[in-house]
């Protein structure tokens, strides 16, 4: 199973050691818009569970994504 961190790196390019819930689009240069529905959707498989249309506009950093995760009762690791 793949780690919240994991997805992250994966798919926006950077290393774990640069991953820290107050990234956001502006500091990640490959976090734009065909990117991060591709890491939404990635969240979704790998933590069976769905964002609302709202969570997904709304989010402005990981540690936004990271708490909804939680909220429901999902190991991140």
């Amino acid at each position: 199973m793949r780690t919240f961190n994991n997805i992250v790196a994966e798919v926006f390019k950077i290393s774990d050691a640069e991953i820290h819930d107050g990234l956001s689009s502006k500091d990640i240069p490959e976090w734009d818009s065909m990117n991060y529905l591709l890491f939404v959707a990635e969240l979704e498989k790998e933590f069976d569970l769905s964002f609302s249309m709202d969570e997904v506009m709304t989010t402005q950093c990981l540690g936004d994504i990271r708490g909804i995760i939680e909220a429901r009762g999902k190991k991140h690791g």
